[in-house]
């Protein structure tokens, strides 16, 4: 006898109970926000078998397949993804040169919702949100009822005239099944909580449907630990994913959960909160970590800011306030002191008995730039790389899990010290500001 599991899930009339056969779970490693070729500022060769490549590359096992709202990427989709009967999908056809052992995709995208609260004389409201679907019939729901709110076709990440609250009642009368998350919340212009055009909680955002938000993603300029103190995220999952615009940022941050390999295993396990760990940037490395105004060329704590009344002292104008002072703003914790960020010689930290532990690493192109004091694009670089991988496996392995003599044996000794030294956390960082990256290089050379 076929034996079920289920899990209970608030929807539109109460609870909505989703049955699934029992699989035995896995550790899965996933990159749940990309984006394709469609997509303003990515890259043009970014397919699906691209994507894929990369996925392997870095260890990622499940990708979203991004984009589903474009017309010419809904159909490319439809072509080349097959469902292996778990609501997750397998690529295939001519093209693709891993099907066996490649990652398997996710139907998600993100969508930007542009508003006015209230809609005519209140405040303009910009917040970007992650939708993901079980399948294409629920896809092809979703398109259809949002097309007469935005241009699909224009870009891979359209722009809708809709509020959040009234997106997620399309998304649940396209398939209950469907799951939403605020995309980097903290970010300035674009995320949930930002400084510019956000909220102070999911409620104002969503009204009746904040119940059917299980989880936010902190985005490159915060950590989860950032994130603790903030009092509604206490029982939501929080997740990272990279927001990859070109294939070498695929699984710049990433979560890995414990989960049944299925569309309702993962949405499950986010709800859930069924996460080992997640991947993270030094937040500090994220272009709103701090306050600033980049045309001055100024960067600012938020004691600093608070003390100039939160206007730049060169020139007067308002500064954008980063995602460390949005946090403080909202949290019931004690200041996060961004100076001081170095975690355990393992590289994972721990929280709350209720929380996950995270990691935070530095992307391997970026950090074996800096050690050759390079560009991250350049052929030099590559090589660099390219033997890490071949030698030691995917770049997260090279990261997380090669022993000091694997390293040696593919790259030099300051290399080799450098990826141990950002496992320890010890490393300089000029915190990132006003969309600035920050700059990264390793404190010391430990000896390997």
């Amino acid at each position: 006898m076929t034996r079920f599991s289920h899990l209970d899930f608030p929807g539109r009339n109460g609870l909505l109970r989703r049955y699934t056969r029992h699989v035995p779970t896995q550790r899965l490693v996933a990159d749940l926000h990309l984006h394709s070729r469609y997509s303003m500022a990515t890259s043009r060769a970014l397919d699906l078998s691209v994507m894929a490549e990369a996925a392997v590359r870095k260890g990622i096992q499940i990708l979203s397949a991004a984009d589903f709202t474009h017309p010419e990427w809904r159909r490319e989709l439809g072509e080349r993804l097959v469902d292996d009967g778990s609501g997750l999908f397998r690529l295939e056809g001519p093209q693709a040169k891993t099907p066996r052992f490649g990652p398997r995709f996710v139907l998600g995208t993100e969508v930007s919702c542009v508003w006015r609260d209230p809609p005519r004389s209140g405040r303009g409201r910009r917040v970007h949100l992650l939708l993901f679907a079980p399948d294409f019939d629920a896809v092809d729901a979703l398109i259809a009822r949002i097309e007469p709110y935005g241009a699909l076709g224009s870009d891979g990440r359209p722009l809708l005239k809709l509020s959040v609250h009234d997106l997620v009642g399309f998304v649940m009368d396209a398939d209950e099944r469907c799951e939403v998350i605020p995309a980097h919340v903290w970010t300035p212009w674009y995320g949930l909580y930002g400084s510019k055009s956000g909220f102070d909680s999911l409620e104002d955002a969503f009204g009746d449907h904040g119940g059917q938000i299980h989880a936010i993603e902190t985005g490159l300029s915060s950590d989860p630990e950032m994130n603790w103190g903030v009092p509604e995220l206490k029982n939501r999952a929080l997740v990272s994913f990279s927001d990859a615009h070109s294939a070498a940022n695929v699984g710049r941050e990433a979560t890995i959960f414990e989960m049944e390999p299925t569309y309702d295993g993962l949405v499950g396990a986010i709800a859930s909160q069924s996460i080992v760990e997640t991947i993270e940037f030094f937040p500090e490395n994220g272009k709103y970590h701090l306050d600033g105004h980049r045309a001055c060329d100024v960067r600012l704590t938020p004691a600093e800011s608070a003390t100039n009344g939160g206007r730049c002292p060169v020139c007067g104008r308002p500064l954008t306030l980063g995602v460390l002072n949005r946090i403080e703003s909202l949290s019931d914790a004690a200041p996060v002191e961004w100076a001081d960020r170095g975690g355990p010689v393992s590289g994972l930290v721990s929280g709350p008995a209720s929380r996950p532990p995270f990691r935070r690493l530095v992307p391997l192109r970026d950090l074996v730039a800096a050690c050759l004091d390079v560009g991250k694009t350049t052929k030099t670089v590559a090589r660099v790389v390219d033997r890490l991988v071949e030698h030691c496996g995917s770049e997260l392995n090279v990261l997380i899990d090669a022993d000091p003599m694997e390293l040696r044996s593919a790259a030099d000794d300051k290399i080799a010290s450098a990826i141990i030294s950002v496992r320890r956390g010890d490393l300089a960082i000029e915190p990132g500001y006003d969309g600035v990256y920050g700059r990264i290089a390793p404190r010391s050379i430990p000896s390997i």
